[in-house]
């Protein structure tokens, strides 16, 4: 692997290690307000939780998709958690 290689793998797992720690801090605070919620907003972690573990999963795979879907999980969880405010 070239160096320019390597330092984009080197991004790649530093972005992706930020956002799955991001998404796992958004995910603790949206379970702790869905107690307080209402159907709606359960319904919405119901949908969106079996896609949280399937992005850790694939997290393990250095590669620019793995970097797109962990940003766009935290986008879902950002907007559901400021649903619940």
């Amino acid at each position: 692997m070239s160096h320019n290689a390597t330092e984009v793998k080197a991004e790649l797992k530093k972005d992706i290690e930020q956002g799955l720690g991001h998404m796992r801090t958004l995910r603790d605070e949206v379970r702790v307000r869905l107690h307080l919620a209402g159907m709606d907003a359960k319904d919405e972690w119901n949908k969106l939780e079996p896609a949280l573990l399937k992005v850790e999963d694939a997290a393990s795979e250095l590669t620019e998709s793995t970097r797109t879907a962990v940003k766009e999980a935290v986008a879902r969880l950002t907007k559901l958690k400021n649903s619940l405010s």
